[in-house]
């Protein structure tokens, strides 16, 4: 039994010259779970929009789409979806107007907190809740409405990676005990690939191919396509004998572009997010923080930046510094992305040029991720931080990015980069810092600091068991 339909849609956004969506033929059968895979701006989350339409964008649609049951929607961002201060509220919002009595509402709520392991956060407020509780709410939320269909739209961009597994591994939970139909996309979370019982795959707006995961590992590499290094590393080299590079890491070594001594800071008094910290950035090199949500990264940036002081503890930095937020859209004032950036040479490698005319709250996670970070970069600082640079990006646009860091490097500039994305961590940066509970806990070349760690490290470490980092680590790669 077919859970959804789209029959020949296409869709455009109001005002634009282009379809977001073109002829679009595929089907859903019911308890299926579907990954949908495709570059940056390739239609994916207008697609996952469309099947719930209470949420749908306006805009010009033809075609046909058959939903058979009822659907439950979870959007990128968390801080977006919660509307309520505290947990119990927040999960009991939905069904309140579905004419149920409190007894029932509240018999309701205590069964999804005890299926969600929320039960001790039912009385906390939602704004002290992690990135990953936060998360885990509002799918619980969702799932209070008792829906048949569950789409979501990249739910892990904003995790660290053990967040995003114990979140995946939850909706797997809901798929394998509750048969609910899953759809969605993710760029983030590779175990999602081999799980799914089918891939959709989207090119500038079209069904390019559409089968399991084995079929669409063929057709990558069949047509050489750049979404290729999107399939999960486990997936791609399974069966093959891999060469390593035992070249060792090289020892720290450098001049420091800026550094961090005995930082403290707090929001309020007597709860440091920033205790006693040390930290150092070398010039020519991309530094990359990481750590779990709430450990005190983006905290940490905000006072290397000089948006935040610290109540102790002394910053030097050698050069002008200049900031990307996670918070990208706040850096939009204008009307037309062309009077936020020059368009030119650094929008054309960013595969943004198309975007000119169109303003900038309209356009898709990673192309308004891709604006931003032109802006700060047109501010030419000698210290550029990034705070989760590629939220958004495919694989082919993280590897432009991080030819592009590696470039600005040569040139004498010096990165700094917050990021979840510990693939990225290990393909780009120099040295790598794991922060924990406010703290900087270790610092290391890339190789040596990936190769220590067991659990917060890069799918290709787990897979060689620290033999290798990255993809240079790989001798027939």
């Amino acid at each position: 039994m077919e859970a959804f339909t789209f029959g020949s849609v296409s869709f455009a956004y109001p005002k634009s010259e282009y379809n977001a969506l073109c002829d679009i033929n595929f089907s859903v059968n019911k308890g299926e779970f579907v990954l949908v895979m495709g570059a940056s701006a390739a239609g994916k989350s207008t697609l996952l929009s469309l099947l719930k339409r209470e949420i749908a964008p306006a805009g010009s649609i033809t075609g046909e789409i058959k939903v058979a049951s009822s659907v439950g929607y979870l959007c990128q961002n968390a801080e977006e979806s919660l509307v309520c201060d505290r947990v119990r509220s927040e999960l009991a919002f939905g069904v309140e107007n579905l004419g149920k009595t409190r007894e029932e509402i509240e018999l309701l709520v205590a069964e999804t907190a005890a299926y969600f392991n929320l039960e001790n956060k039912l009385e906390s407020e939602c704004s002290s809740l992690s990135g990953g509780e936060k998360q885990l709410v509002c799918l619980a939320s969702v799932m209070m409405m008792k829906p048949d269909i569950l789409v979501l739209d990249e739910p892990c961009s904003m995790l660290d990676p053990l967040s995003a597994e114990r979140f995946i591994n939850m909706i797997k939970k809901l798929h394998e005990e509750l048969g609910i139909t899953v759809i969605l996309s993710e760029h983030s979370a590779p175990q999602l690939y081999s799980y799914a019982d089918k891939i959709v795959f989207l090119e500038n707006g079209r069904l390019a191919f559409e089968g399991t995961p084995a079929e669409t590992l063929d057709y990558l590499e069949n047509t050489d396509n750049p979404m290729l290094s999107a399939v999960p590393f486990a997936f791609r080299f399974k069966n093959k004998e891999l060469a390593f590079n035992s070249k060792e890491p090289e020892e720290i070594a450098g001049v420091t572009a800026l550094e961090a001594k005995h930082i403290y800071y707090a929001y309020s008094k007597e709860n440091d997010v920033l205790s006693d910290l040390d930290f150092k950035a070398y010039k020519g090199s991309i530094n990359a923080v990481i750590g779990c949500n709430g450990c005190g990264k983006t905290t940490l940036m905000k006072v290397l930046s000089g948006v935040y002081k610290p109540y102790r503890g002394k910053i030097k930095a050698n050069g002008r510094v200049s900031m990307l937020t996670q918070s990208v859209k706040d850096l939009f004032t204008k009307e037309k992305c062309a009077d936020e950036v020059t368009f030119g040479e650094l929008t054309d490698y960013l595969e943004i040029s198309d975007i000119k005319e169109r303003h900038p709250y309209d356009l898709s996670g990673g192309q308004a991720q891709r604006l931003a970070l032109a802006k700060v970069l047109e501010r030419k600082a000698d210290i550029i931080i990034l705070d989760e640079p590629t939220r958004g990006f495919d694989s082919p646009l993280k590897a432009k990015l991080s030819a592009l860091l590696k470039k600005l490097c040569a040139e004498g500039k010096t990165v700094i980069i917050v990021t979840h994305d510990l693939d990225f961590a290990g393909e780009c940066a120099d040295f790598v810092s794991f922060m924990s509970e406010g703290r900087i806990a270790a610092s290391g070349t890339k190789k040596r600091l990936f190769s220590t760690l067991a659990f917060y490290t890069t799918s290709l470490a787990r897979l060689t068991k620290g033999k290798a980092v990255s993809t240079e680590d790989l001798l027939n790669e």
